[in-house]
């Protein structure tokens, strides 16, 4: 398996790709490569607007055949609050517009599925995140085949590509405070352990 490096686009971005061999065949495993998040601008009824946080994610496929991952993306801060992906379809259509790609797609897109050698860019939006939050770390899950071999057995093992972002600043002004990459890898869940009788 390949892990990915960081490298850098107009946002800093990270790319994972590959599909291991497990017992009884291959198991797949999607790339993906995220973008800094970011900030658009959305109108609300009169002239007011609010302030709605998004990132852009590349997932593509080289697993041999076409899959229709079920992915979902969530923000959690170091002030213990966890965003999830809200599929803004106002915020979806401001960011189409900022990063000027009228493809965008949203996690909800990828259900219908992914071609081999195919990647399609989508947009998770979080919502107003904390402006109090000075850490975050991004999960992205459904990139990877649950099912694996141990000793024989199929075991369910749950798997996410995180990344991790600081920022400096007060909570004053946050759109001008822009997100850092420090660190991005696979992680895998621990098992939750049954209570013995």
């Amino acid at each position: 398996m390949r892990r990915s490096t960081i490298f850098g686009l107009a946002a800093a971005g990270v790319l994972a790709a590959s599909s291991a061999a497990a017992a009884g065949g291959l198991r797949w495993e999607l790339g993906i490569k995220t973008e800094t998040p970011t900030w658009v601008r959305v109108a609300d009824q009169g002239e007011r607007s609010h302030v709605v946080w998004a990132m852009a994610y590349t997932v593509e496929n080289k697993t041999g055949e076409t899959r229709k991952p079920a992915v979902r993306a969530e923000i959690r801060t170091d002030t213990n609050k966890k965003f999830l992906d809200t599929n803004d379809v106002l915020a979806l259509k401001a960011m189409k517009k900022k990063l000027q790609d009228d493809s965008l797609a949203t996690a909800v897109d990828l259900l219908k599925g992914i071609e081999e050698g195919k990647s399609v860019r989508c947009v998770a939006t979080f919502g107003s995140l904390d402006d109090h939050a000075k850490k975050l770390e991004l999960r992205i899950y459904g990139l990877h085949d649950p099912v694996t071999m141990v000793k024989g057995k199929e075991v369910h093992e749950i798997r996410y590509w995180r990344v991790k972002y600081e920022r400096s600043g007060d909570e004053f002004g946050r759109t001008e405070d822009a997100w850092k990459t420090t660190s991005s890898g696979w992680v895998t869940e621990e098992p939750e352990k049954k209570a013995e009788n």
